[in-house]
Parts: C-alpha cells; structure tokens; sequence
C-alpha cells in the first residue's frame, strides 16, 4: 500500500503551521447551548504562512518519497503555523473538503501529549476534549493524526498538551 503523495503530506505540514498561529487567538469561549451558539455570516480560516523551525521542515522533508527540488520548495512555502511548544501544516486556502476526519499532525517541540476541542463557528456544534491520534509517537516531535468532527462547517480548532497548556489554536472550513 503506497503512503500519502507529497501533496498531500504537505497539506498536512501547512496545517500544522495554522495550528500553531492559532495559538495567539483568543481563547475558546465556553460552550453554549445550542440556541445560543453565534452563527457567522463568514469563515476566515488561518493563513499564516510562518517560517517553521528547522527541526519541523527537515522531518516533514525526510518524510518525503520524492526527491524532486519543487517538493521541498513547496513545503518550505507551505501554510506553516505554530508556536514555542508545537506546529503544524494547514490547507493553503484553510479548506477541508470531503473529509469530517483528517489529518493534520503536529510536530511538539515541548514535551506532552497532544489533545484537541472543537467548536463550530457557524453553528452550535462542539467538540469537547479527545486525544489526537494514536499514542504511540512518544510525547516529543510528531504525533500522527487529526481532528474528526461531526459535520462541515467553519471550525476553531485547539490542540494543546497534556494539561491544557501550550494550546495552539486555528480555523479550519470543513466542505
């Protein structure tokens, strides 16, 4: 079974850049019920475009099967975002489609294991906090897997370690 084409791999390392940048957002507001929830007119996903740490490129890079020039180039213009603890890669345009589970794995530069919550920013719907991915990545550098979220929509999405710190947080249109 081949694995993901590079493409791909570099729609997962730009959203990993999303992610981090979302960590300077504001924070989640609390969860409201249904009839409360603010409904937006629009979505604005995160399109950071940051320069990610060497660490984090050379590992996306590594994981490549081509070793065609334009790759590399294309990941190091990719939609990095993060911050001090971790960064991922998000959608050039912040756009998910066809998928309510997805792939957008962080690379940790601090210690921890990576959680996520979800709240849908044109709708009432809420995600509360669940483990990002299988578990066995170790608690430093990439952690495999993504968000999965019950229907489309405009997205913020959090990860954060362990105990809540260090969140990075983003916006995501699910299609």
């Amino acid at each position: 079974m081949e694995g993901p084409g590079p493409l791909r791999l570099l729609a997962v390392a730009a959203g990993l850049t999303l992610l981090s940048c979302a960590l300077e957002s504001r924070p989640l507001a609390p969860s409201a019920a249904p009839a409360e929830a603010p409904v937006l007119a629009e979505c604005h996903p995160t399109l950071a475009f940051m320069t990610p740490p060497q660490r984090a490129l050379e590992f996306f890079a590594a994981g490549q099967s081509t070793s065609d020039p334009r790759f590399r180039r294309q990941l190091e213009t990719a939609n990095w975002y993060g911050n001090e603890a971790m960064w991922v890669i998000l959608p050039r345009d912040g756009v998910i489609e066809g998928w309510l589970s997805f792939k957008l794995p962080p690379y940790r530069f601090e210690r921890g294991i990576v959680y996520y919550k979800a709240r849908r920013l044109d709708g009432p719907e809420n995600v509360s906090r669940r483990l990002l991915g299988p578990q066995h990545y170790g608690d430093l550098g990439f952690q495999a897997g993504g968000p999965t979220l019950p229907t489309t929509g405009c997205w913020e999405v959090t990860y954060m370690l362990d105990d809540g710190r260090d969140s990075l947080r983003f916006i995501i249109r699910v299609r």
